[in-house]
Formats: C-alpha cells, structure tokens, sequence
C-alpha cells in the first residue's frame, strides 16, 4: 500500500471520529432539552394548582366578610348609615351643587348626626368615624354653598347638629343649627345652652346676657345660673349686676364669692365704706380665698389706708406668692414710704417677672432703679419690656414721653418711627404732639414761620388723639399749650378746663399751664397764683420758669435772672429758660454771660436760630462786629427774609465801617415787614451816616409810627429838632420820651433847656 493510500485511510477515518463525535454532542444537548421541558410542564402544574387554591381561599374569606357585614348592617343601622354617607361623599365631593338632591343631603345628615344626645350638658355623642364624616359633609355642604335654610332640617336634627358641630368647633354651622332649634323649639334648656356657650366663645356679652336671660325664664332660681348672670353683669358695668346678687342672698345661697363680687360693685359705685363691709363678710367667711385680700388691699389703699393695705396684701402673698397684681400693689405702696424704696425695687421686679400691674409695674421698677443710681439698667428695663411687647401703644408712647422729659428729642422721634404699622393709640399721637412741640422749641426762628408749622403740626397731632379717646386729659393739656402758643387763648382756656376736669389733682402740669396762659393775657397775678398752686406738689423747674417770666414782665429782671437759673440749676436743658435768662442778661448790660447761655443753647440745639441771633446781639454789644455778623449771615442762610437778622447785618457793616454793605439788607428787612420800627431806625441811622438827614428824620419818624415806645428813634427825633433850634417842635419830642420813661435824664435837661428857650423867646 502506497503511503498516499495510508495517509488518505487516515485523514477519513479522522473526519469519521470527528463526526460522530459532533453527532454525539447533539444528541446529548436534545434529551437535556426534552427534559427540561418535561420538568417545566410539570412545575406550571403545580403553580396552577396552587393558584387556584389561594383564589378559591380568598373567595370564600370574601363570602365570609360579606356574611359578617350583612349581620352587622342587620344588628347595628349605624354601620349601614356610615356606609351611605360615605357613599353620599364619595359622589359628591368635588362635584357641582346642581348634582345634589336636597332631601338625600337631609338624610344623610339626620342618619350622622342622630346619635349625638341633646340631655342639657351632654358631652359630643359621636364617634370619631362619625365626626370625620360629619366634618366632611359640612365641608361639602359649605363648598356647594347650602345653609341651614335651604336644607330644610327638622327641630331635632338641628338641635342635635347644632350640638355636635359646637363640640367640632365648627361655630358658624353650630350657631346656624341651634338658632333653626330654637325659632323651632325655643323652650329646650339644651338648645339655650349651646347658643350660650357659642356666645360665650365668640366674646360677644350682649348675646350671651341674651340668652343667660333666655335660659333664667325656665330656671329662675338656678344659683349656678344666677351667679354667672351676675359674673356678667359686673363685667359689664351694668347697674343690675347688684340686683341679681340679692337675688342669690333671697335665695340663701349666697357665698363668699358672691360678697366678693358685691363688694367689687359697690366701689365701683364709689361706695367704698359698704364695699370694704362686704368683702369683710366675705372674708369673714372664707379667708382663704387670696383674691378677696387683693381686693380688700386695694379698698384700703383707696382709702389713704397705706398700712392696713400692706397687711392686707401680705394676706394675700402669704396665700399665693404667684399674684403678680400683689407684688405690683406693695410696691406701689412701698415706694410712697421714705426709706422703703430697696423692698419696693424686689416686689416691683416680682410684678414684672410676672407680667403683671402693667406698663406702670414697668416704670416703677424703672423709677425705682434710676434712684438707687442704675440708670442703664432702668434703660433696659424699658427696652426689655417693649421688646417683649411691641404693639404695645400706651408703653410705646410713655417711653417716648420719657425721651422728650430727658430731652432726649432725637431718641423719642425714633421710638415714634419705629412703631409697627397698624398699632393706633392715643398716647402715641398725645406723644406726636409732644413732639412737634419740642421741635418747635428747638428749632424757632424768631419770625414765627417755623413755630407755626410745627404748632399746626402739633395741633393735628392732638386732634388725632382725641380723636380716639376724648376723655384723655394729657391730650386736652397738649393741645390748650399748642393753642395758647399760636395765640388762641379764649379756645385755650376751653381746653385746659377740659383737661382740668379730665386729669389727677396732684398733677401740676394743669395749674403751670393755667399759669402760662394767664401771663399771656396780661394778667400777671393770676398767673402767680397758679403757679403757687402748682407748687403746692413740690417745686420743680417748670414753676421756676413761669416765676421768671411773671418776673421779666414786671420789669423785674435781677428777680427773673434768679428764678431763671434756678430752672437751670433743676434742668440746664430747658430751652426756653436759657434763652429768656440771655436775654435778661442782655437787659442788664452783661452781654458776655448772656453770649455764653447763648453758646451752650447752640450746642445742644445747633438748629435754633433765635439762639444764634441772641449770640450776634451779645457780640454786637460786646463791639465784636465781624463776630455779630457771622452769627446773622448763618441766619440768613436758612432764612433769607428773617427780619431782625437783615436789620442786625446792617448794623454790623455799620459798626464795621462798611456803611455802604448797609443799605440792601435794610431795603430787604422793610420789603418783608413794613413795620419793623428797628429796621426803619436803623436806615435812619444809616441815612445820618451819609448827611441825608430829611431822609434819616423820615426813617425815624416811620419807626415812632410802627412803635410808639420806640425811644431811641424818639430820641433822634428830639435831637434833631433840638440842634436846629425847633424849640416847639423839640419839647414836644421830649416830652414824647419823658411820657415813657419818666426818669430820662437827658429827655428832662433838654426839656428844661427847651422850655427856658421858648419862655425867652416869649
């Protein structure tokens, strides 16, 4: 055999092995195949199987609930009228009124709400399956708009809504409900109840005296009844309240708090002594009760009893150490004792940490702390409580009228701005008031122009107060000052006897300004005997100040110098005395101390331009001319056409040796106020300068005109005629001064020279 032969044999027995082998492979991949599926098949069996066993379970557990389910709506309607409801809702919420039939609506409330009882006092009936479907159904109810009216219930379901929606707080359906209850059925004590109690709720007393008197027709005698209808009363200020409890003293069932209550009507009849003799009886009977001490304190303290009404607080601290109105009144107490003002600090301090005794424990504890020297921390006890109470208007208000008695402008301004936006009080706009009239005294420009819009600022301000409460004295007050200041001083008068009638009798702010408006009239001794009055509650710097001014208008001015430094020594921030005493300084030719009032005036009131006119004059006095003119040129800066300031300018060039500067601003000075005899005066002298001397006699003559007590262009009229041998003419003019100032040396000697001319001439 040949090798191609072998090798051929070798090669196909090789791809034979090959193929068999693949064969093989084949045949192995089937059957693994065959038996997969044969074990799928028979998996999906059983699955099957399975399945339908779980279904046929949960058949039957559903056959078996429905069973159940069919008992319990055969045993217990409530359960089926659940169901209906919740079928009712189901359908209609979120659906249009127009698809709702009103008698299914009727029903499916009857069926919610018939378990609710109706007994007087009966506590919410419903279960909280059905109180949630019943806030659902008011709900749906509300969204298609349906009322009481339309619905068109029955007395008793009405009653029993009423009820069950008052105990879900659903206030306005419950109203609704028991008020068709009651047009229905108006004798039911139930129904009465509930609109009672929604009264009650709502705040509104005159409704709910309403139906406490409804209810007391079917049970006159219910003390319980009666006690609260007198509660009410008394809360009300009405003059029955006294009458419904005789009524419990008729009955016998009178208690201790019912003599409390007594006791509380009667002073505020102003019937102290049978108020103190009821609340003894009250306390005779129950002294456990601490709020009877409380009041029988205050009883006490109304009466000038100070000591007893410790005693009797003490009662009531030993008794309840949380009564906040306790610690306010011993301190109140305490503090009016001398030497006790460490013990009043510690209860007023009690009284605050227990927000009690209102904006007057707060500046009490405050007064109390600026005496014992911690000023800051009387500060911060302010702040604290605003902080704690910012729509607080009355503490607002008096710690802003706090700032402005500091003088402390700029602070109470901000206090005033800061006010959160819908807090209205009349303190706030009394406060205003104050105020604009501190910046009135700040500010003042000596032409009257700035007072006026600030006073008419002042005036509104006033107003706005009154406007909310009429019977507010320091209102009235505010506004008597801002009128008198504007020179109104008949509707002054009115409205300071107003404030008179309306404000504390130790308050002595009334008789000062009675004092101020009586100096304006001309009428200085009264005014005297205001202050006097004023004084009587101690003196203080504003009585000083008035005392000056009496002084200063009686030509008094080493008297008015003296009271007006004792103002400054008791407040050196008072404006007005500070300016008066520089000007009385000026009077006695002592222009240096009148030139340092005006000084210091400037440097805490660097706006007020009468200050710096009273320092110009001071430096033109002084000689310092170029020193005065600066002064008036500030003036004239804020206030071009300010009169005295354009006149003292002129007299400045003049003294300066700058006459010819002089003319313009004393042109200016006449154009804005024809009348203004210095300004006529000093052109006069300004047309002597330059030997225009009809010119300066016509000047001086117009300045006699504008002011007949004009004595130093008198003077140059007299003068003048007198130098030019006018005798007739001169005597006149002399006798003119000596008609005003009777001791004028110089006008006498002329008037003697004169009259020894005319008699040699006779």
């Amino acid at each position: 055999m040949s090798l191609f032969a072998i090798g051929l044999g070798l090669l196909s027995a090789g791809a034979a092995g090959a193929f068999g082998y693949s064969l093989y492979q084949g045949h192995q991949k089937m059957t693994r195949l065959l038996d997969m599926q044969t074990l799928l098949r028979e998996s999906q069996a059983t699955h099957f199987h399975h399945l339908n066993l779980a279904t046929e379970s949960v058949l039957s557990d559903v056959r078996t609930l429905q069973s159940t389910l069919d008992a319990l709506r055969t045993i217990h309607p409530d359960v089926d009228a659940s169901l209906t409801v919740h079928s009712f809702l189901v359908l209609h919420e979120g659906s249009d009124a127009s698809e709702m039939d009103m008698q299914e609506a009727c029903d499916v409330l009857r069926s919610v709400v018939q378990h609710q009882p109706v007994e007087a006092g009966s506590e919410s009936g419903l279960s909280v399956n059905h109180a949630g479907l019943l806030r659902r159904l008011l709900r749906v109810f509300d969204r298609h708009q349906l009322t009481m009216a339309s619905l068109h219930i029955d007395p008793d379901t009405a009653h029993r809504l009423g009820l069950a929606a008052a105990h879900l707080q659903l206030y306005e359906w419950a109203e609704g409900a028991l008020g068709v209850a009651y047009q229905l059925s108006p004798g039911h004590a139930s129904v009465l109840e509930g609109l009672e109690h929604i009264a009650r709720l709502r705040g509104d007393d005159a409704l709910l005296r309403h139906w406490m008197e409804a209810r007391m027709k079917l049970t006159p005698d219910d003390p319980a009844l009666l006690r609260a209808h007198a509660h009410l009363l008394a809360s009300m200020g009405d003059e029955e309240a006294e009458r419904a409890v005789r009524r419990l003293e008729a009955l016998g069932v009178d208690t201790a708090a019912d003599r409390s209550l007594l006791s509380g009507l009667r002073a505020r009849a102003g019937a102290r002594s049978e108020a103190i003799e009821a609340i003894l009886q009250a306390l005779e009977e129950d002294p456990s009760r601490s709020g009877d001490w409380l009041h029988y304190a205050h009883l006490l303290e109304a009466e000038g009893e100070h000591e007893l009404a410790l005693e009797a607080n003490e009662r009531c601290l030993t008794l309840d150490r949380q009564s906040g109105e306790a610690w306010a009144l011993k301190a109140r107490l305490l503090a009016e004792k001398q030497g006790h003002q460490r013990d009043a600090l510690k209860a007023a301090t009690h009284a605050v940490a227990l927000d009690a005794g209102g904006v007057d424990a707060v500046f009490l504890k405050a007064e109390l702390l600026e005496i014992e020297g911690s000023v800051v921390a009387a500060e911060e006890t302010l702040l604290k409580a605003l902080n704690a109470q910012p729509y607080n208007g009355e503490l607002r208000a008096r710690i802003a009228g706090r700032y402005l008695i500091q003088h402390r402008v700029e602070d109470a301004s901000a206090l005033l701005s800061a006010t959160p936006d819908g807090i209205d009080h009349a303190l706030l706009h009394t406060v205003e008031g104050r105020l604009h009239l501190a910046h009135a005294d700040r500010l003042r420009d000596g032409t009257g122009e700035t007072d006026r819009t600030l006073l008419n600022d002042a005036l509104h301000a006033f107003n706005g107060a009154l406007s909310l409460n009429r019977e507010l004295g320091v209102a009235w007050l505010g506004l008597a000052r801002t009128q008198r200041m504007m020179g109104d001083l008949e509707t002054a008068n009115e409205s300071l006897s107003r404030a008179q009638r309306l404000s504390p009798e130790k308050d002595p702010s009334i008789a000062c300004e009675a004092a101020l408006l009586a100096l304006d009239q001309g009428d200085a001794q009264t005014s005297l005997l205001h202050v006097d009055a004023a004084e009587v509650h101690g003196q203080n710097a504003t009585t000083a100040y008035i005392r000056g001014n009496i002084s200063a208008v009686k030509g008094q001015l080493k008297q008015a110098l003296y009271h007006y430094s004792d103002c400054l020594t008791l407040d050196s921030s008072h404006i007005r005395a500070r300016l008066n005493r520089s000007s009385v300084y000026m009077g006695l030719d002592d222009a240096q101390k009148a030139l340092d009032d005006a000084e210091t005036l400037l440097d805490f009131a660097p706006q007020l331009a009468v200050a710096r006119i009273r320092k110009g004059d001071a430096h033109m006095h002084l000689g310092q001319w170029d020193l005065g003119a600066k002064e008036f040129k500030h003036v004239l800066e804020q206030a071009p056409h300010h009169t005295h300031a354009l006149t003292q300018l002129a007299a400045c060039y003049m003294g300066m040796d700058r006459a010819e500067r002089a003319e313009a601003p004393l042109n200016e000075a006449l154009r804005q106020s024809p009348d203004h005899a210095p300004a006529w005066h000093q052109r006069g002298l300004y047309y002597m300068h330059f030997n225009m001397i009809d010119n300066a006699l016509s000047d001086f003559e117009a300045a006699v005109r504008c002011d007949g007590h004009h004595l130093a262009a008198r003077l140059q009229i007299a003068a003048h005629h007198h130098g030019l041998g006018n005798m007739d003419a001169a005597a006149t003019a002399w006798k003119a001064i000596l008609s005003i100032d009777a001791e004028h040396q110089l006008a006498k000697t002329r008037l003697q020279e004169c009259e020894k001319n005319l008699m040699k001439s006779a």
